[in-house]
């Protein structure tokens, strides 16, 4: 590659946003480049787990809500309702949903919620004091043997690398083997059959083990 190609692809990117990639690799651009790529690929790898835990949760989450306060749109129950922050999510997939013009159901309100939502359903809540209102009555059941506060905090850790990843940021400096098996170790807990897959099946301990060579040229980038 020529530094005529490679100054075509750095403009392409953004200098401002190779230069972290840049610094990493002490000024070598093709390295540089390799790092790029291969930020991608884990991200695309991850992006397996992470779909798969955000489903999971949300699933089981609803589930038990539903099945506590019952009805499948328990959010509309004075006694359930979340706070202000989770009604805006709320009626936001709902316009989103009216404007198809079709008719849904709160099965359809569930699939357009955030990660963050069901995720903020696992913290203290603020002024909804979803530990008197959610956790102890209801969600702690889905998490037995382990606190509230600990698995809010690593389910939210989660959420931050699936924001990052969705918004095309850089993670290759995070220490991405950890966060596979956080991520695999959560949905243990609310769909073990999920993670047995990704145990048996996920791709990304490979991507993890070939990025020294694919930042030495030894193994060639993907995209």
């Amino acid at each position: 590659m020529t530094r005529a190609d490679e100054a075509q692809l750095v403009a392409a990117i953004s200098p401002e946003r190779f230069q972290p990639f840049l610094d990493v690799c002490n000024g070598d651009t093709e390295r540089a480049l390799r790092l790029y790529a291969w930020d991608a690929e884990a991200a695309r790898a991850l992006h397996s787990p992470l779909r798969d835990l955000e489903v999971s949760l949300r699933n089981r989450l609803h589930r038990q809500l539903a099945g506590k306060f019952g009805q499948p749109d328990w959010w509309n129950l004075r006694r359930s309702e979340p706070n202000g922050y989770a009604l805006d999510d709320i009626r936001r997939a709902e316009d989103q949903l009216a404007e198809r013009r079709r008719p849904y159901g709160p099965s359809d309100v569930v699939a357009k919620l955030p990660f963050g939502f069901w995720v903020a359903l696992l913290s203290r809540g603020g002024r909804g004091n979803y530990e008197m209102r959610y956790w102890y009555p209801a969600l702690r059941h889905c998490f037995r043997g382990h606190g509230r506060e600990a698995v809010h905090q690593r389910f939210d850790r989660m959420r931050t690398l699936r924001n990052r990843i969705a918004h095309h940021e850089r993670i290759e400096h995070r220490r991405l083997d950890q966060d596979f098996c956080t991520a695999v170790d959560l949905m243990r807990l609310v769909a073990p059959e999920l993670a047995a897959r990704h145990d048996k099946y996920s791709q990304v301990p490979a991507v993890l083990a070939r990025k020294a060579r694919v930042l030495s040229g030894e193994e060639e980038i993907t995209l």
